[in-house]
């Protein structure tokens, strides 16, 4: 179990190892610091400004060091095909853009083989959060 500014700090480690091609899939409920997390990948990988949660306009896009970096959100959709299509979602997945996705589970299954998978979510006490990662971009996995 960890606090805000530890789960900002794992983020932080996390986007060191991230560049061109990386996936991050965060999941986890309402509130449970999906957006805490996705905002201090950003920061790591040199994102200066604001940083608004993407989930109105699904895909936030941000050039940083010659790195692009899609910031999708979605919340708000439910997953089909066609509301990926319409979005740009398949097409940035399909780039070599360092891609984080909130709310991960509503993608196909497919897309989900190879990324790091961050799931977030609520303890008894709510300043704390359980965090379980699943590195699934390791060779082998």
């Amino acid at each position: 179990m960890i606090d805000e500014v530890a789960l900002e700090k794992l983020a932080s480690g996390i986007a060191c190892r991230m560049g061109p091609g990386s996936r991050l899939f965060l999941s986890g409920d309402l509130g449970a610091g999906k957006s805490v997390f996705a905002r201090a990948v950003l920061r790591e990988l040199g994102v200066k400004g604001s940083i608004p949660s993407p989930s109105f306009i699904v895909d936030a896009v941000y050039s940083t060091a010659g790195l692009e970096i899609h910031h999708i959100d979605l919340y708000r959709l439910k997953g089909n095909p066609e509301e990926m299509e319409f979005y740009g979602i398949y097409a940035a997945l399909e780039s070599d853009a360092a891609i984080i996705v909130e709310w991960a589970e509503r993608l196909d299954a497919v897309i989900l083989k190879n990324g790091i998978f961050v799931s977030i979510g609520f303890t008894d006490n709510p300043l704390l959060r359980e965090v379980e990662i699943d590195d699934r971009s390791l060779a082998g996995n």
